[in-house]
């Protein structure tokens, strides 16, 4: 499965949907990093998923106040995003910003593995997408294993199975599922329930 990160994402596939993305940190004493932000419109699509502690998020879509694992869609004119009143002073908020392109309203939340609760093999009916937000493990795509780490971005197209069979530590990460299509099944699919895997395209 290709791995990005930042940078790397410039020469994605053509078949991946993100263009950029990045984590923000915000502080509502102001000492540890910005009491705010703003996040500019740009030509893509663009969502924001609050992480840890909780935002004010002002746009023309109204005042909203955004806590741990909630997000929104970026509005063409953007957003503003503030931890004061929504944040306990002495924490800190972080927030993942995602751009790219997508269709309709994506399934995105948080997902953790432990040793003790691995991420069992499975595949989608669609192409799937994990932000690796903490922890160094190994994983596993039809068979082939490799490292991640903080800051990957792991592209797994429709029909690969797909897992953390043996988490080497406590992970967090984001999975990002695209809005599902005619026919299409939702969730985790299993050879033995569901039947064989169809892998959607050569990688």
């Amino acid at each position: 499965m290709p791995i990005y990160n930042r940078e790397t994402l410039k020469d994605r596939a053509d078949w991946v949907a993100f263009d950029d993305f990045e984590y923000l940190y915000l502080d509502p004493r102001g000492d540890a990093a910005p009491i705010d932000v703003f996040i500019e419109p740009n030509e893509s699509r663009q969502l924001v998923l609050i992480l840890g502690g909780g935002v004010i998020a002002r746009s023309e879509l109204g005042l909203i106040k955004l806590e741990r694992t909630g997000w929104v869609h970026v509005p063409p004119t953007g957003i503003h995003l503030d931890s004061t009143g929504a944040t306990a002073p002495g924490d800190q908020v972080q927030i993942l910003r995602i751009s790219g392109q997508w269709e309709g309203t994506p399934h995105v939340g948080v997902f953790w593995a432990w040793p003790e609760t691995p991420l069992e093999i499975h595949y989608h009916d669609f192409d799937e997408y994990w932000f690796i937000v903490n922890g160094h493990t190994e994983a596993e795509t039809d068979g082939n294993q490799y490292s991640l780490k903080p800051g990957d971005v792991i592209a797994t197209a429709r029909g690969y199975e797909h897992g953390m069979p043996n988490p080497g530590e406590a992970i967090t990460g984001v999975a990002f599922e695209p809005q599902l299509g005619a026919g299409q099944r939702k969730g985790h699919l299993h050879r033995d329930e569901h039947g064989a895997p169809t892998p959607s395209r050569a990688l």
